[in-house]
């Protein structure tokens, strides 16, 4: 990293992912700002991809670090780029999702317009934003964000956060958490730390691919009862209920490892 101080650091662990990788970093570098810090956690890769981050990096104007994390799992790949960042926010990329342009200035913006704010959660779209069908997503996302305030309608991809009260909540921790579903337990530890805000500006294109997830996901009475149920019983559902569930299940962060789609 450089010595320069940047507002927002982001968080990309990855797995295998020479077919996709490049796409992603090409986005990252059309940003239409430089003010943050790309941490790359390599997680254990076994194909080409680090010589591809690392050589797309270094020709790069990129403020970055490049580091492993040998024990298998999102959770602890996150833990690694976590315990590097600084500055006032952080965030978590995917390796397989676009993110425009104006992604991270827009970040920066929202919280700027919202002092409160614990974070700033993008929208995940899957056709252009201008189609009928990314219309009708941004609606529906903007309202069950209006709906359901202290619950998680974004995936780690798409998620920003005031990083003092994200660390004072644990941050991502396999110690509190070690299963899948990490994005939606770290709102319970963040719900009272301020509203998370979000905006049909405000977006990223995910892969299609993770659409086959189930094995790595809750039920859909699980998925039912996380809707319905009132943020205060959170706590409850996901540590004494789906913490012991998911464990017999063997849903571990390390189960994304698992490629279902190759």
């Amino acid at each position: 990293m450089t010595s320069l101080p940047k507002r927002i650091a982001l968080v990309l662990p990855y797995y295998n992912e020479e077919h996709f990788i490049l796409p992603t970093l090409a986005a990252i570098a059309a940003q239409d700002t430089r003010d943050f810090t790309l941490i790359m956690v390599n997680n254990r890769s076994s194909d080409g991809s680090p010589a591809l981050v690392e050589a797309f990096l270094a020709a790069s104007d990129i403020d970055y670090a490049h580091v492993e994390e040998d024990t298998p799992g999102v959770v602890p790949a996150l833990m690694k780029g976590i315990a590097l960042a600084t500055g006032e926010f952080i965030g978590f990329l995917n390796a397989d999702t676009i993110y425009p342009p104006h992604y991270v200035s827009g970040a920066l913006a929202l919280f700027d317009a919202n002092p409160t704010a614990g974070s700033v959660m993008a929208i995940d779209l899957y056709s252009p934003a201008d189609s009928a069908a990314a219309q009708k997503r941004l609606r529906r996302v903007l309202f069950a964000s209006r709906i359901m305030r202290k619950k998680s309608h974004a995936g780690t991809y798409a998620q920003c956060w005031r990083r003092a009260p994200f660390m004072a909540a644990g941050a991502f921790d396999s110690a509190i958490w070690p299963y899948v579903l990490e994005d939606h337990e770290i709102m319970v530890r963040m719900m009272d730390k301020g509203p998370s805000i979000y905006d049909a500006g405000h977006y990223c294109f995910p892969s299609t691919r993770r659409t086959n997830s189930a094995a790595v996901s809750w039920n859909a009475w699980e998925k039912i009862a996380y809707g319905v149920l009132p943020a205060r019983a959170m706590p409850w559902f996901f540590h004494s209920h789906l913490a012991g569930r998911f464990k017999r299940r063997k849903m571990m962060s390390e189960a994304l490892r698992n490629r279902s789609w190759e």
